[in-house]
């Protein structure tokens, strides 16, 4: 390949996602105007949906979580498999660390077990929020101290209870046909693999997804506090925040934007927000420095704040300089693929969701592919909670989800393959 070519490739990609993106914004934008004159239910999608919504029965919930258990469980057999027929020896529970304990989870359990520290090696861990290893801690007596369970069983409670959330707000924004496809489309996803592992992704699943679904109850200040906790699990869980602003804006065609009003809204949005601060307040105990994690990030993972299309120009350009060197396809081409198929969905398929929920899978897209050398692109896009939904109305036919899901699960095994047994997959 010529290096005239390793030039414009990344650069024509890079263009490609801001005129990907750039028609979602202009969409939502005359969507945000539809509101504001009262044209438009920020609540409810442009599309028609297919089938008379309504509250998802009980039974259905239980089904959706149950689902996600048996699926789980699956996964984890699956991967077993994998290891015995590779001539592997030792028992099921035995060999759960040595599949399930790469990368991020060390940190997590490390966290866990001996806090955060300004010195060593161990003092990179100030850069993974704290909610996650405070729970794996203060569970860990219900697993004879042994913090790896305590954090499986985080993330397995955690997954039951985003698929039976997925399944309500589906149920309700949609009806029972799509509730199910986007259960299914959740636990199928190839990145669900991370509700296996000791990683944040259900934990802020669980956060974020809480914090719709109570807002559309009208239970605002405990959204709030949700929002709090999808803050302090993930920098990205401040975009929730952005939802309370949209119920604000909501009320200005019916004349309730009061001060009262507007001073509620700060409120909620300053509780999300102290998620955030909390954990500055942590970094400034242990190193004097509020935005040390950002220093560490900076010097040990060459991370800075960037765009999107910076980080789809990187990803190009790095993906062709590892297409002769064997590693390229569970790091630099799952990441293309990832983004290429979320600018696609948002830039042609936006109405299909609310437009608060449109909203801010906009900003949280934008937000989570811009940091500098991203390599993590896909397990940040599968936590994005709407997208489960999204993908149920990309397509109408019986056929073409089936062949979708299809895909999606044979991915699934091979991503499962690629963190337990390869550990490729970050």
């Amino acid at each position: 390949m010529t290096d005239a070519l390793r030039t414009w490739l990344p650069t024509a990609a890079a263009g490609v996602s801001i005129a990907l993106m750039g028609l979602c914004a202009l969409r939502l934008l005359a969507r945000l105007i539809r509101v504001l004159r009262g044209q438009e239910d920020p609540f409810t999608p442009v599309r028609p949906a297919d089938e008379l919504p309504g509250r998802a029965p009980a039974r259905a919930l239980l089904a959706a979580a149950g689902a996600a258990l048996l699926s789980r469980a699956l996964v984890y057999l699956l991967a077993y498999a994998m290891r015995r027929a590779m001539g592997e020896s030792g028992g099921f529970l035995e060999t759960l660390p040595l599949l399930w304990v790469h990368w991020d989870t060390r940190h997590y359990t490390g966290i866990a077990l001996e806090g955060y520290t300004a010195v060593g090696d161990e003092r990179l861990r100030l850069v993974f929020f704290p909610l996650y290893p405070l729970l794996m801690r203060l569970l860990s007596p219900l697993t004879g101290g042994n913090v790896f369970a305590s954090g499986l069983l985080i993330s397995l409670a955690c997954s039951a209870a985003a698929s039976a959330m997925v399944c309500s707000l589906a149920y309700e924004t949609y009806g029972a046909r799509t509730a199910k496809l986007s259960v299914a489309y959740l636990l199928l996803s190839p990145l669900s693999v991370f509700l296996n592992c000791c990683y944040t992704e259900a934990l802020f699943l669980c956060m974020t997804l809480a914090t719709m679904m109570l807002l559309r109850r009208g239970r605002p200040w405990l959204a709030a506090l949700c929002g709090m906790g999808a803050a302090l699990t993930r920098m990205p869980g401040v975009i929730v925040a952005g939802l309370f602003l949209i119920e604000l804006l909501a009320g200005i065609p019916k004349a309730r934007l009061t001060m009262r009003a507007v001073l509620r809204c700060a409120g909620q949005m300053l509780i999300v927000f102290s998620g955030l601060f909390v954990y500055w307040a942590i970094n400034w105990i242990v190193t004097g420095d509020a935005l040390m994690y950002m220093t560490y990030q900076r010097e040990n993972w060459f991370q800075e704040p960037g765009t999107f299309w910076g980080s789809v120009s990187n990803t190009v350009y790095y993906l062709l300089g590892s297409l002769e060197e064997g590693d390229w396809f569970f790091s630099w081409g799952a990441q293309l693929a990832a983004m290429a198929f979320v600018f696609l969905l948002l830039a042609f398929c936006v109405d299909a969701l609310p437009f608060d929920w449109a909203a801010y899978s906009f900003v949280y897209v934008a937000v989570v592919l811009a940091p500098t050398w991203l390599l993590s692109g896909p397990r940040y896009l599968f936590a994005l909670a709407p997208l489960p939904m999204l993908k149920a109305q990309m397509v109408r036919g019986r056929g073409a989800h089936a062949a979708a899901l299809t895909l999606s699960a044979a991915l699934l095994v091979l991503f499962t393959f690629g963190y337990t047994i390869a550990i490729e997959v970050l």
